[in-house]
């Protein structure tokens, strides 16, 4: 691919004309328009500008596990969001009990507690909370507190 392919790649990604960026990359006008569609119809250039979506496309989705990160964060409360309170102070919010309960809902639809049963008819269930200690459990305690009725 040469330089001048390049940038006609390039262009077009920004464009999604071929005319146009046959001529922001330095073709002639005169021939732009058959260069446009020539230059689409190569396929290292086609592959190009497909892997370049495709990266584009990647980056402006957000992935399942960005997803997940903020859920988890959201039923840890570590996410805070800013609100302007009745006297005009912005304050950063901790998610509500509503919020928490849905982010863990979301979790646990991809995420299900582990429930099997053995052959000797034992249940097994997971537990999310054991792996804090004393202490943030008695955090997570208190904040549930925090936004009773009324408390907002």
């Amino acid at each position: 691919m040469t330089p001048k392919q390049r940038k006609f790649c390039d262009e077009y990604i920004k464009t999604g004309n071929a005319t146009q960026s046959a001529i922001n990359a330095g073709y002639s006008q005169k021939t732009a328009k058959s260069i446009g569609a020539e230059n689409l119809t190569k396929p290292d250039l086609k592959k190009y500008i497909d892997s370049k979506l495709k990266s584009i496309s990647d980056n402006a989705i957000a992935t399942a596990e960005e997803t997940l990160s903020i859920l988890t964060k959201i039923v840890r409360g570590e996410h805070t969001e800013q609100v302007i309170t009745a006297e005009g102070d912005i304050i950063d919010k901790h998610p509500d009990t509503n919020q928490v309960i849905r982010a863990s809902s979301e979790i646990l639809k991809r995420y299900p507690l582990a429930q099997d049963i053995n052959i000797n008819g034992n249940l097994s269930v997971s537990n999310p909370f054991e792996n804090l200690t004393e202490e943030e459990l008695r955090i997570l305690a208190s904040r549930e507190g925090d936004y009773g009725e009324g408390k907002r």
